[in-house]
């Protein structure tokens, strides 16, 4: 896993505002502990594998360079790029691959709502605080920036085309340690759910003159779109801090090895198999038809909790 440093940041970050925040707030009675709805905002996410060969895109086209390739690191909600201020930074890069196109109604309505996760918790008679969450986020591979490190300068042709768009509406149930969460103090939570997941993709082969020269194919970029969605299994744990109101949130969750993704690639009819697997399939045998997410989405957001 290679988040190590994005975790002590953010570990030592999920203290500091609370404790902030507790001080503007200090002239504020707040509760004692209790109910409470807990919604999380502004959120930042980094997908790791739980190995090199787990890669989406190394499961579905077979290809080195997605060997030990990156997740996705970013903020599916409001975020500034350079000079440019975007709402939505993913369903902006949707939109420009034309995935909008495969959207069913669920999904037209979620493009105009912004990333976040909503849970409320209850006290009960044990040492344990209990929630029900909903989350809805998003994340956005793209085949030219989630290679690995040591591609070097190849060229882009090296790889064949691919961009995926992944929605995740997970709903699930955790229990609080200690007790219920209270303004100013830090909880621990543990909990488990199912995810529906809808994914779409933009696939193809660009031109390459190793393969047209070779086979006479795919002289002229070839692109298409699909779409898929499956409902997986969760796990979620992490620690959330609070001040009278605001707080800071930072959550990983578990996906696991299910594979449930429809693979673009399986049938190779861009191009002949015989091209195909000359020139990207470095694995061998046959591709996939289906491919799973397995590993691990850390969430950081900043949270409003009402007492």
């Amino acid at each position: 896993m290679r988040s190590s440093l994005f975790l002590v940041l953010l570990f030592y970050l999920i203290t500091s505002p609370s404790k902030f925040l507790s001080a503007q707030e200090a002239l504020v009675a707040g509760p004692t502990g209790g109910p409470v709805f807990r919604l999380g905002f502004w959120e930042m996410l980094h997908q790791t594998y739980w190995s090199d060969e787990e890669h989406t895109f190394y499961q579905m086209t077979g290809t080195d360079r997605f060997n030990g390739g990156t997740g996705y690191q970013g903020t599916p909600s409001p975020s500034t790029d350079g000079e440019n201020f975007s709402l939505y930074p993913n369903i902006d890069q949707k939109k420009d691959e034309n995935h909008s196109d495969l959207d069913n109604v669920i999904g037209k309505i979620t493009d105009w709502i912004p990333t976040f996760s909503l849970e409320f918790i209850v006290p009960t008679n044990y040492l344990v605080g209990a929630g029900l969450s909903f989350h809805y986020t998003n994340t956005w591979l793209d085949d030219t920036e989630t290679r690995k490190a040591t591609t070097g300068s190849d060229d882009d042709n090296a790889t064949p085309l691919i961009r995926m768009f992944t929605r995740f509406y997970i709903f699930s149930g955790s229990i609080y340690l200690p007790k219920s969460p209270k303004p100013g103090g830090i909880d621990f939570f543990l909990g488990y759910g199912i995810a529906y997941v809808e994914a779409t993709q933009t696939f193809g082969i660009r031109p390459n003159s190793k393969i047209f020269n070779n086979y006479s194919e795919a002289f002229y970029l070839q692109k298409s779109l699909m779409r898929t969605s499956g409902v997986i299994p969760i796990q979620r744990l992490g620690l959330a801090s609070s001040s009278n109101n605001y707080g800071f949130m930072l959550e990983l969750i578990r996906l696991p090895k299910t594979k449930f993704l429809e693979n673009p690639f399986k049938n190779q009819s861009l191009i002949s198999s015989e091209a195909y697997n000359a020139t990207y399939n470095n694995r061998g045998g046959k591709l996939p038809s289906k491919v799973g997410l397995g590993g691990m989405i850390t969430r950081a957001s900043w949270t409003y909790s009402f007492w």
